[in-house]
């Protein structure tokens, strides 16, 4: 039957947003994100709670940390090769805020070669929705008599938001070495639907209709460590990290299925629903290991940074019970996978001085994709779904000025995130006449933008001014007695 194969296009479209398979797409810190994730071996804010807690042992004085104020501006434009009566845009954007690191650090009386901070950082966030929708007259369904109204919409619907809650040690026994620990809870609720929908008014003044409903949603605790060590050798800063594959803690998801069609010419009409809840399930991430190193050039330096995750086999993060469709007596039962293959990502970056006030950044990154999976097109329901699919690399480019003044250090820059990939099958309906709704020979290139406008504000706490003014206070009196 040719309009189930309009089930494929929500599969394909699947690919357009599913950008979670890879794992240099933020950054951390307002000097960090201007580098573009450069500043394994050599960062000096306080996004080292992520890329090395050992270096939080270099930070000399507590400081606060709210890189809060990132703003976000998505575009995707859509070129296909054959021409339809679409109604749906062929560019979409939007405007909204970005993840975020709001950090702080602080000392222990006694322990003055021991640093500490917490953290809470934006891992992941998407929040993406892509509708393809046209309408046309003609003898678009040959198993129909004569010719039809006709109309369809693929909807796709993807959001996910991950969050890591930190606490991280360090601990420098001299002046050029130190080790460190971070220790993050991590949460990731995520939730994806693709749904089509197609009628037909006929000649003999019947309306058929078509539908299908995938979704499932899903969240997830848990728990991994960041290990790492860092060396002072100036002019040369490097550094290393280790990071755990995460731990489960709970888990928690469900699936929702709708088939329903309405028979054409004939043909048995299909009713077929199923929703489940509270379905145990896991979450799995990678080992990784990075390395940096920062070389200060007289009043400029360049930081380089790679970082290597390993493969993750593929694995199941959650099954549903076996169904039976109600009109149909066919047994389904839902699963969600996913299988990531090794990637090495790497950045560099070059800091330049205007003035003891004004440092200039300039960067490039890679951001490999992990995404392994194949799409399965044989069936309506897709009894085995993938997690991840996005399979295009994206380039980082950052730059931006840090203005260090008396009381705070304020951060002005950009970032641009950018990929093109092919999706090999149209995203648009049938032209006038034509003899089917799905065209093997077709594709639509898709351009995907990302742009970052950063305002950071580092400023020291205010324990910390007291203090100075107790002791400026002080000193003054003993001079005056």
């Amino acid at each position: 039957m040719r309009v189930r194969l309009l089930i494929i296009l929500s599969v394909i479209l699947g690919s357009v947003s599913a950008q979670d398979a890879h794992y240099w797409t933020e950054q951390y810190g307002t000097r960090s994100m201007l580098l573009s994730n450069s500043v394994y071996g050599s960062v000096e804010d306080l996004g080292a709670v992520y890329y090395n807690p050992a270096r939080l042992s270099f930070i000399e004085e507590n400081a606060f940390l709210i890189s809060g104020k990132v703003y976000q501006l998505s575009s995707y434009a859509f070129d296909t090769n054959s021409n339809g009566d679409r109604t749906s845009p062929k560019r979409q954007s939007s405007f909204g805020g970005a993840p975020s690191l709001l950090a702080g650090t602080y000392r222990v009386k006694g322990w003055d070669k021991h640093s500490f901070a917490y953290s809470f950082l934006g891992r992941r966030n998407m929040d993406i929705s892509l509708t393809e929708s046209s309408s046309t007259y003609g003898d678009v369904l040959p198993i129909i008599p004569g010719e039809e109204y006709f109309s369809g919409d693929v909807y796709l619907q993807k959001k996910f938001n991950e969050e890591w809650f930190g606490l991280s040690w360090s601990f420098a026994p001299n002046e050029r070495f130190s080790i460190g620990v971070s220790n993050f809870l991590t949460v990731r609720k995520q939730n994806a639907l693709d749904e089509t929908q197609i009628y037909a008014y006929t000649e003999a003044q019947d309306v058929e209709s078509y539908k299908n409903n995938n979704s499932y949603s899903f969240s997830h605790a848990g728990l991994l460590w960041k290990i790492g060590m860092a060396w002072n050798l100036d002019p040369i800063i490097c550094g290393i990290t280790i990071t755990t594959p995460t731990v489960s803690l709970s888990g928690n998801g469900s699936f929702n299925y709708d088939y329903i069609y309405t028979g054409i010419n004939e043909a048995n009409p299909i009713y077929e629903r199923n929703k489940q809840n509270d379905l145990d399930m896991t979450y799995k991430t990678p080992f990784s290991i990075a390395g940096g190193v920062g070389v200060n050039i007289e009043r400029s330096s360049i930081h380089a940074s790679a970082e290597y995750f390993g493969a993750v086999s593929e694995y199941t993060l959650m099954t549903s019970e076996p169904f039976t469709g109600q009109s149909t007596n066919t047994e389904y039962q839902a699963v969600l996978v996913d299988k990531l293959k090794p990637v090495l990502n790497f950045g560099i970056g070059y800091n330049f001085v205007f003035s003891d006030a004004v440092y200039g950044y300039i960067s490039y990154s890679t951001d490999f994709s992990a995404a392994s999976a194949t799409i399965n097109e044989g069936e309506i329901f897709r009894a085995k779904t993938y997690a991840s699919t996005f399979k295009s690399n994206i380039n980082h480019f950052g730059g931006g000025v840090v203005m260090h003044l008396k009381r705070a250090d304020i951060t002005f820059g950009a970032s641009l995130a950018t990929t093109d990939y092919r999706i090999k099958r149209s995203l648009v309906f049938p032209e006038d006449g034509g003899s089917g709704i799905f065209d093997p020979d077709a594709y639509t290139d898709v351009h995907w933008n990302r742009w970052r406008f950063i305002v950071g504000v580092s400023i020291p706490f205010l324990n910390d001014f007291a203090k100075k003014w107790e002791d400026k206070l002080l000193n003054n009196g003993d001079k005056a007695n």
